[in-house]
């Protein structure tokens, strides 16, 4: 996730974003000072980077929040809109504008005590804004646990729930922090989602399997080939994945197993500026 790329389209954090979560925490939780949080997060923004000013935001509402605990995690969720179409979100990713909420949980709830509560909070922000980073917060400090939820979140009906389960554990994400976990831990994620009915889901496992190439390059293959022998991916849906897995790879050089999964004559190298050819990987 490229949270800098995004935020070009969705707007970033400021001072007019911190009025609206103001007004939306204010209006679940009467006691918040809506007044000091406004007038105290912006003065830092323009100085900060986006990360930064996420961690800002979240930080003005635990300074300002009457409560604390499991209080303190509900009135940030309750303070989401209804539904992500509500919102105005109008993409797969969601706004910014949501993002310093799920910080807020990551950062300040990610306690043993309040574990199981805080690992639902995902699945309810993320429609809202994609929330891979703070759940990284957990895997690194809890990650038999949170494994344990991803692994839930992969069979949920929600297919924004289904992706977070996928990107989380995508660990070579380019931004902190870098979790203590086999490069193919998320295998067992990528074995149930890789016939998912949403492309949205099945982008995320081809680009999560392409990250493992990168360091694994029998790996991918193998998975791959093993997803075709079991039947539940045929076709085009197969030649998505292995495009999308393997093509970087072979772009620079990649072994021959990748080459053979795309159709493409081993020894010769894609120019980076082509498209890559049609995969004649058949079931």
């Amino acid at each position: 996730m490229n949270h800098g790329r995004r935020s070009s389209a969705d707007g970033t954090i400021d001072a007019e974003r911190i009025a609206r979560i103001g007004r939306e925490v204010h209006a679940v939780c009467p006691e918040f000072d809506t007044d000091a949080f406004v007038a105290s997060v912006p003065a830092d923004l323009p100085r900060l980077e986006l990360s930064a000013r996420i961690a800002r935001t979240s930080q003005g509402l635990r300074d300002r929040l009457p409560v604390t605990g499991p209080d303190a995690l509900d009135i940030p969720l309750r303070s989401l809109p209804p539904t992500p179409a509500a919102s105005a979100v109008t993409n797969d990713f969601g706004l910014h504008l949501y993002s310093p909420r799920s910080d807020y949980v990551s950062r300040y709830l990610r306690t043993a005590e309040h574990l199981e509560r805080s690992l639902a909070a995902p699945t309810r922000t993320t429609g809202y804004f994609s929330v891979e980073l703070p759940v990284r917060h957990f895997l690194a400090d809890f990650p038999d646990e949170t494994m344990k939820a991803v692994d839930a979140w992969s069979r949920d009906e929600g297919f924004r729930v289904r992706r977070l389960a996928s990107e989380a554990t995508r660990l070579p994400l380019p931004w902190p922090p870098r979790i203590a976990l086999p490069a193919d831990a998320g295998l067992p994620v990528l074995k149930t989602l890789h016939d998912d009915p949403h492309r949205y889901v099945r982008t995320s496992v081809a680009n999560h399997l392409g990250d493992v190439a990168a360091t694994q390059p029998d790996f991918a293959p193998a998975t791959l080939q093993r997803w075709r022998a079991s039947g539940r991916v045929t076709g085009e849906q197969f030649a998505f994945l292995t495009r999308d897995a393997l093509s970087n790879r072979l772009k620079e050089g990649g072994p021959p197993a990748h080459a053979a999964l795309l159709g493409y004559a081993h020894g010769r190298r894609w120019p980076s500026r082509a498209a890559p050819p049609p995969s004649r990987a058949r079931s």
